[in-house]
């Protein structure tokens, strides 16, 4: 039996998001904003959608009366979305996994998200304290990603390290102050575990050490580091590329 703890995305906000929140099951009511204007056509399109599957749907039709976010005019209350502990990770569908080392934007959170889950790296591991938390904000930013990908929290980023190793993964950090080119590593299609650390200070030298290896993203010296959204991107890509 897997482990699961507290789970999240109780309102999840924004066409994308709504949309993939529908396609996993979790959605109980709809709620949405339609004005003398009308909806738009995507809109109508998700609320047909919700309306053949049996959902319960409400319309407001003033800005007024709408008490969620302004930013969008759609709005789905779902059944929690389940989250993992470490524990557990061995009983999930093991794929390549992304490991974030106290990530604190939401923004960065939510794109490194999106592109998890867009290259299949299907397990996203972030630490139980001092680490970003999971909004409404944060599923609307990862524009449906979060309901394709496993959230497992972690006590112990060493722990999680050894527990990885012993499931044959090969443990990847990304750093700009090393070598390794990440263009020319290639695992031969073995499973990756890549770490990312935070905004501000990067992946310490302890943690670097017990990695199997530590990769930089070759690039012009006009420019100093790029976002750790950004590079986690290109990072996922490129293990992406070289299993498909």
């Amino acid at each position: 039996m897997v482990r699961t703890v507290a789970g999240i995305g109780k309102i999840v906000e924004g066409i994308n998001s709504v949309n993939s929140a529908i396609a996993s099951g979790r959605v109980e009511k709809i709620i949405y904003l339609e004005t003398g204007s009308g909806a738009s056509n995507r809109l109508i399109k998700l609320i047909d959608d919700a309306n053949s599957k049996g959902l319960s749907t409400e319309k407001v039709n003033s800005k007024e009366n709408w008490i969620y976010n302004s930013r969008h005019v759609v709005v789905a209350l779902c059944e929690p979305k389940k989250t993992y502990n470490e524990t557990s990770i061995n009983k999930l569908n093991l794929s390549n996994i992304v490991v974030l080392d106290h990530i604190q934007d939401t923004n960065n959170f939510g794109a490194i998200i999106r592109s998890a889950a867009a290259f299949n790296f299907n397990i996203v591991c972030l630490p139980k304290k001092r680490s970003v938390n999971i909004t409404e904000r944060t599923f609307a930013v990862s524009s449906g990603g979060l309901e394709n990908v496993s959230i497992v929290f972690y006590n112990s980023i060493f722990s999680l390290i050894k527990k990885l190793k012993s499931l044959d993964y090969w443990t990847v950090g990304l750093e700009m102050d090393t070598e390794e080119d990440i263009s020319n590593v290639n695992l031969n299609d073995q499973k990756v575990a890549l770490f990312i650390g935070s905004e501000e200070s990067g992946l310490s030298n302890e943690i670097q050490k017990k990695l199997d290896l530590v990769s930089k993203i070759n690039m012009d010296n006009k420019i100093e580091s790029l976002n750790a959204s950004v590079a986690a991107g290109i990072a996922m890509n490129h293990f992406f590329k070289k299993t498909s």
